[in-house]
């Protein structure tokens, strides 16, 4: 009896100290909770762990994901003039720069191709440049903006240029775009805006004589618009409206007037992705140039478009696209403008993770403005792809390419080039 009164004494002892607050200096070893010491309490809720300070994310000081290639090629062309085939060294460089944020992402591209052809000339093909990103103002509004920039020179020996030209023009292009979207539940709205600017220099010809392009200078303006409706999940119905404006810098020489125009475009069509596997679009509508000029008519077209997707596993691609373009005349004399229709399709085939197979097929049919004169074109290519090691890459590729341009005889042009490829 006497035992079991000391136990309960001792016990409602420890119970009453433990009840009073704890004085300064003392030493609780259960605390007394008024100290804000538990990481676990003190932690934000959407991470799961213990003892962790949660910290505001940063987006500055992020590095920029690099990606970049080198490939160096040999190959020989033969452009179908009889002139024999010429052999080419060809360097492609390029590089990336990508940096991913919490509401968006920007990056940063610069690629070329330069030439050499082994019977002593050189070329730089082109030089290109863009920059761009997205920016998302809240969980329902996007804004989007690029810019690029091309510096490019055609082969003189093309089926574009005459015989006796020794260096085609070099052609300066810079265009910018903004858009915003904005996701009204069912609708989805989305606005752009574009201006560009191309400038052509002179041709070379073999006896050093030289002519002007400037009649080719155009600056150029664009806005759209498209509205997209969900009919169900993974079906949207749209509709796309655009305006450009075309201003040369000169008159055309053979019609001795300014070509400006103003083209308005109306389309209407689907967008079907229900998975990862396959994706469908198509569109119908029509486009009407309005030349500025009286003394010049005006024309109206069907635009067609259609782009499709087809990924059924991992090692295996197919794509194909169909597109309406309405674009200057270049160079054909009368013509007021170039309105072009062409499809194309690609395969690629992943063999093992050494070896990539690729072809690809392409047709297109151009109709000049103004004057009986009409361009048609088709062609094919195959190449594949070896992986010697996780930087480097051996490549080989044949292409052929038959355009017709009336009145003018029918070329055919063959090419083959064998190369290695460097790559991050």
């Amino acid at each position: 009896m006497r035992t079991r009164r000391t136990g309960i004494a001792v016990s409602a002892m420890a119970l009453t100290l433990l009840s009073v607050p704890a004085g300064a200096g003392e030493f609780v070893p259960l605390g007394d909770g008024s100290a804000t010491n538990n990481a676990d309490l003190l932690g934000n809720p959407a991470i799961d762990c213990s003892n962790c300070t949660a910290t505001p994310p940063y987006e500055t000081d992020t590095p920029f994901d690099i990606d970049w290639s080198l490939g160096l090629r040999g190959g020989m062309r033969d452009d179908g003039t009889g002139n024999g085939p010429t052999y080419q060294l060809i360097a492609l460089p390029s590089v990336t720069l990508k940096q991913q944020t919490i509401r968006g992402g920007y990056d940063v591209g610069l690629s070329g191709e330069l030439t050499y052809e082994v019977e002593g000339s050189a070329r730089i093909g082109s030089i290109s440049g863009t920059a761009g990103g997205e920016y998302k103002l809240d969980a329902l509004t996007t804004l989007t903006g690029r810019g690029n920039f091309k510096a490019s020179q055609d082969d003189p020996g093309g089926p574009d240029y005459a015989s006796n030209v020794a260096a085609a023009p070099v052609v300066l292009s810079g265009d910018g775009e903004i858009g915003a979207s904005r996701d009204l539940g069912a609708f989805n709205l989305a606005v752009r805006g574009s201006a560009g600017r191309e400038v052509y220099g002179e041709t070379v010809y073999d006896d050093n004589s030289t002519s002007d392009n400037t009649f080719q200078n155009t600056t150029a303006y664009g806005v759209g618009a498209r509205l997209g409706y969900e009919l169900i999940p993974g079906l949207v119905a749209f509709i796309d409206t655009e305006a450009d404006y075309l201003a040369y810098d000169v008159a055309s020489p053979s019609l001795l007037v300014k070509l400006d125009n103003v083209t308005y475009a109306g389309r209407a069509g689907l967008n079907a992705r229900f998975n990862e596997t396959l994706e469908l679009e198509g569109s119908l509508g029509l486009g009407y140039t309005d030349l500025i000029d009286e003394t010049l008519d005006d024309f109206s077209a069907v635009l067609y478009g259609a782009r499709a997707v087809f990924k059924p596993d991992e090692t295996l691609t197919l794509t194909g696209a169909l597109t309406t373009t309405i674009s200057q005349p270049g160079t054909t004399s009368g013509a007021t403008a170039k309105l072009t229709y062409a499809a194309s399709g690609q395969v690629e085939y992943l063999v093992n993770p050494w070896l990539k197979l690729r072809a690809d097929a392409q047709w297109s049919q151009a109709h000049y403005q103004g004057i009986d004169s009409e361009e048609q074109s088709w062609g094919f290519g195959a190449g594949a792809d070896y992986l010697l090691n996780e930087r480097t890459d051996l490549t080989a590729d044949y292409s052929f390419l038959r355009t017709e341009k009336t009145p003018a005889p029918a070329t055919d042009e063959h090419q083959v080039t064998v190369g290695v490829k460097f790559h991050r």
